[in-house]
């Protein structure tokens, strides 16, 4: 490296003195004088004794340093021949490496890219992230979101038709409201119609704040007449209305709840109603009920599959209207399906759904679901018109959709300051089903406010 001194090649002034030419030896007088060597006698003719004791002398000192000389020639030789060992055995796996480059280049050059680029860490850090809305909040989280949450708005919601051992059979909904506005107040919601009759039953109540009592989990909702509670995967539902009372315990079925979706979002739980808002959306189709209902005192067992849903967030429910399908297929599978319209002047805003089974769920993409109402019931009280039966269409085939009885209205002008349609349907067509159908925002309609002079 620049500025670093290396070290191990020998200064001049260290090479080996066998470099140096050998010198003949001689007394200190002659040499300071530059006479030749005498003999013994002192002449210096050479021939004498002392010429050749020195001449041996030199022989010797000759033959030493010669055998020093090989001696050193060998170890040198040993030493070169050490040093190519080492670079051998140094190049010999640099050389394997290069080798296996190189084949990998000429691989790559012949085959091309990965065809499946997504499937490299490069290409999955490179990916874009999603630009929904929805991807800022946190993600749905079961059983811990079955509890309350600060928002603006938040509802629990049950419906379904229970069946007696005798054959009859009794369809209700329950709706808990928690609205976080200037002032934090809680609705109930309550209906029950007798299917054989036709006779329907309704109870609401309203108070201030979130009458909740303490729970380890889940939550725990009393006021008055009424109860709503969850605790893990069991529900329980009491109310006790004019003329009628429900008592039912419900619990999770095997199925996993259903997180609604649309059909090109990346967040399970999550919708996007644009400028009214988002909302978390799930579902818990069929849970097992039993329990008893009461009618003019008399209580009659009851069981069934029930219905679930729970949605929470700060979304505007005034701007928005909506058409909502809620249907148990004979096959086994389950259709929630609902349209939103501007409640003001009925445009459409979208339409979209889920479709889910004992295997799982497919949200339904706008153009999958065709909605048609077929036919309008008009409210005798309120003059509002309601589209009651509905021909909807979708992938795996056309359903007539009718209602049970048409007069299912509810008006809640008093507790939540809006009117409502909302009953028990059931479906033919493709397949067979039952479930219910929820119209709202038809109150606040330019064209379809009632109007209180008509006779």
């Amino acid at each position: 490296m620049v500025g670093w001194q290396t070290h191990g090649a020998p200064h001049p002034s260290l090479m080996n003195s066998s470099d140096e030419q050998p010198v003949q030896a001689t007394s200190d007088n002659e040499a300071a004088r530059g006479e030749r060597p005498r003999d013994g006698n002192g002449s210096g003719d050479g021939a004498g004794d002392g010429a050749a004791d020195a001449s041996g002398n030199v022989r010797r000192r000759r033959r030493r340093r010669s055998s020093s000389s090989s001696s050193s020639s060998s170890s040198s030789s040993s030493s070169r021949r050490r040093r190519k060992k080492g670079w051998r055995a140094l190049v010999a796996p640099v050389l394997l490496v290069l080798a296996v480059v190189g084949v990998i280049g000429f691989y790559v050059s012949t085959v091309g890219p990965d065809p499946n680029p997504s499937s490299t860490s490069m290409a999955a850090a490179s990916a874009p992230k999603s630009t929904e809305r929805t991807a800022a909040l946190p993600p749905l989280k079961l059983p811990a979101d079955d509890a309350a949450h600060q928002s603006g708005m938040e509802w629990w919601y049950y419906n379904g038709i229970l069946s007696a051992k005798g054959g009859e059979r009794y369809a209700f909904h329950v709706a808990v409201f928690v609205a976080n506005g200037l002032i934090k107040h809680t609705v109930l919601h309550a209906a029950l119609t007798d299917l054989q009759t036709g006779k329907r039953f309704e109870h609401q109540t309203r108070t201030a704040g979130a009458p909740a009592r303490p729970a380890a989990e889940g939550l725990d909702m009393q006021q008055d007449s009424w109860r709503f509670a969850i605790a893990g995967p069991l529900h329980l539902l009491r109310v006790d209305g004019p003329g009628f009372a429900l008592m039912l315990d419900l619990k999770d079925s095997d199925r996993k709840a259903v997180a609604h979706r649309a059909a090109d979002s990346a967040t399970p739980g999550l919708l996007d109603f644009g400028a009214s808002g988002i909302s978390y959306y799930y579902s818990r189709p069929r849970m097992p009920t039993v329990g008893q209902i009461t009618i003019a005192g008399d209580r009659v067992p009851v069981s069934g599959e029930v219905w679930f849903d729970h949605q929470w967030g700060d979304f505007d429910v005034l701007r928005l209207g909506w058409n909502w399908f809620a249907l148990h297929l004979a096959d086994g599978s389950d259709l929630m399906v609902y349209e939103l319209f501007d409640s003001d002047d009925g445009r459409k805003v979208m339409t979209a759904g889920t479709l889910s089974n004992a295997d799982g769920s497919v949200p339904l993409k706008p153009g999958d679901v065709t909605l048609r109402p077929t036919r309008a019931w008009t409210s005798p009280r309120t003059r509002i018109e309601y589209p009651v039966e509905w021909t909807v269409q979708l992938p795996t085939g056309t359903l007539e959709v009718k209602p049970h009885f048409a007069d299912s209205e509810f008006d809640s002008s008093a507790t939540s300051a809006n009117i409502y349609w909302e009953g028990s349907v059931k479906a033919t067509g493709s397949t067979t089903g039952e479930g219910f159908l929820e119209l709202s925002g038809y109150d606040r309609l330019s064209s379809m406010r009632p109007n209180r002079n008509a006779k």
